[in-house]
């Protein structure tokens, strides 16, 4: 049956989207970002939704290479935006992790790790594992940024072992080269803890191991641009390498070399940051204290430049180790005051850029004509985690996700799903009573014991308020309402008068099984029913 033609428009701006990646290939990026722009500007005023989309994401990529992280973080977080609205989770799960990418080097620690959080959860729901791949590595930067090493080391083994079980296999290169630097990471802040540098084993191991890998051709993207950050990185963590380990003239070499590398992008970006903390470490090394001094401020002021609050407080915190070393303790002092300083900037600058995205919101609501996209764009202001933070179990957007899977792919194969929907009995009434902090930790007590009486495929989860829902995954309707018999019982014999006096506590359930053709909502209605019926009779 044969296609129809495409929209001219289209084909325009598809045109235009390979030139701008094929300018990213090159190392032309300035050229790639003029073409974004361009695409852009077309695709808002077409209302071309899912060019917009992609145009943006091209925009973030090109400013996160050219050091310019508040400008990729707008891009990116608007085209996390539109491809949620577009329903499209490959897009989403791409710019969920740039986003990550961007966040995590602004120093916005907690805004990284939620969305790249939230990536790997979208990219299950995918076939591809490069998606996953993707998403874990950039897991594994949120977490060694934010000091969680074991955490970021098993988020890029994940990512590396899904690479080499893929078929055909994907490349390790990037995890690998992020596993060395959660070890650069984790040294510099051990010898700011200790006094005095750790053991350098592992280091070497992981950087030979990035070494091994492009020698057996797994090397990155032949992109330009991409070649010469590689370059330059691993350039820096050699210098760093053999200056750690006492070889000064070499590590001098070294750090030369890595300034040529860096100069090629023909402006100043982070590698000029990396290059500035290496020469600080060199002069350290050959006490050269007021050299090192001057090296560690140009770390700081370069970081500040290209907007890399990361490599700005590592810069704070080196040249506090540089005055501890001299005996010039109250000035070490100082320069952790001005590192206190500048995370409290860090954080002040992360509210105001929630402002902007609550106006991007509001033109996406505003730019959806139907129903279903208003209660769709209205899902953005919600926080970009799957995890209830009250009581600790999955939220709505969790349910819906696992909810919709089985309904799509659970049909014919055993039981179908059954949703029990749970509402606490005269709620109002706890909270009015006994406090809001009492009812709080009511419902923290209901999700333990839901999540106590389900099985591991199946799911209870916090919809909103009082009301909490769970999924079995593969029972009878009467399996299922045996369990839920038993949870009411469970919550009618708790013992409440332990969080407060004279408390009690009940709750109502209604259960239905999916039947053909059933959504999230027809089946959630479904269930919503049955728990008022039982209420009525109940009453």
């Amino acid at each position: 049956m044969p296609t129809a033609p495409r929209d001219p428009q289209e084909e325009q701006l598809e045109t235009l989207l390979r030139e701008a990646h094929a300018a990213l290939d090159r190392g032309d990026v300035r050229a790639g970002r003029e073409t974004s722009q361009r695409i852009l500007k077309a695709a808002e005023a077409s209302g071309h939704q899912r060019f917009e989309a992609r145009a943006l994401l091209c925009l973030a990529h090109c400013d996160r290479m050219l050091s310019r992280y508040r400008r990729a973080h707008r891009a990116s977080q608007r085209a996390v935006q539109l491809f949620q609205v577009l329903r499209d989770t490959s897009g989403e799960v791409m710019a969920l992790s740039t986003h990550a990418f961007v966040s995590i080097n602004l120093g916005r620690n907690e805004e990284a790790v939620e969305a790249a959080l939230l990536s790997v959860r979208l990219s299950q729901f995918l076939e591809k594992d490069e998606h996953s791949v993707l998403s874990y590595n950039a897991l594994g930067v949120a977490y060694f940024w934010s000091h969680s090493f074991e955490k970021a080391e098993q988020a890029l083994r994940t990512a590396v072992q899904i690479a080499e079980q893929a078929r055909p296999a994907l490349s390790t290169f990037q995890p690998r080269v992020n596993q060395w630097w959660t070890e650069v990471i984790r040294v510099f802040y051990e010898r700011y803890y200790v006094g005095a540098l750790p053991a350098l084993d592992q280091l070497r191991t992981l950087r030979e191991a990035v070494l091994a890998v492009m020698a057996g051709g797994d090397r990155p993207s032949n992109g330009a641009g991409t070649h010469v950050t590689t370059e330059a990185v691993l350039l820096f963590g050699l210098a760093l390498d053999q200056c750690w380990n006492g070889r000064i003239g070499q590590a001098q070499l070294d750090v030369d070399a890595l300034s040529n590398w860096a100069q090629r992008y023909g402006t100043v970006t982070w590698l000029s940051a990396l290059e500035s903390w290496v020469r600080a470490e060199v002069a350290w090394a050959r006490q050269d204290w007021q050299l090192a001094q001057q090296h560690a401020a140009r770390m700081i002021d370069v970081a500040v430049e290209v907007e890399h609050e990361q490599l700005a407080c590592l810069g704070h915190l080196l040249s506090s180790q540089l005055y501890v070393a001299q005996g010039r303790n109250g000035e070490a002092l100082d320069e952790l005051r001005r590192l206190r300083l500048r995370e409290q900037l860090i954080r002040s600058d992360g509210l105001d850029t929630r402002e902007k995205v609550v106006e991007w919101q509001v033109e996406l609501r505003q730019r959806q004509q139907s129903v279903d996209r208003l209660e769709l764009t209205s899902r953005q202001l919600e926080k970009l985690s799957l995890e209830d933070t009250l009581t600790g179990i999955p939220n709505r957007r969790n349910f819906e996700l696992y909810a919709g899977e089985l309904l799509r792919s659970g049909q014919g194969r055993g039981h179908p799903p059954c949703v029990a929907l749970i509402d606490v009995d005269r709620f109002k009434q706890i909270n009015d009573h006994h406090s809001h902090q009492v009812g709080d930790a009511v419902l923290k007590r209901i999700a333990q014991i839901l999540k106590s009486h389900v099985r591991e495929e199946d799911m209870a989860a916090r919809l909103a308020g009082d009301e909490f829902v769970i999924v079995f995954k593969n029972a009878e309707l009467r399996i299922a309402q045996q369990v839920c018999a038993r949870i009411q019982a469970a919550v009618r014999s708790f013992d409440w008068g332990t969080i407060a006096a004279g408390l009690q506590s009940t709750i109502s359930v209604g259960v239905a099984a999916a039947e053909p053709g059933d959504t999230v909502e027809s089946l959630t209605h479904r269930s919503d029913q049955a728990m008022y019926a039982e209420k009525k009779r109940r009453r």
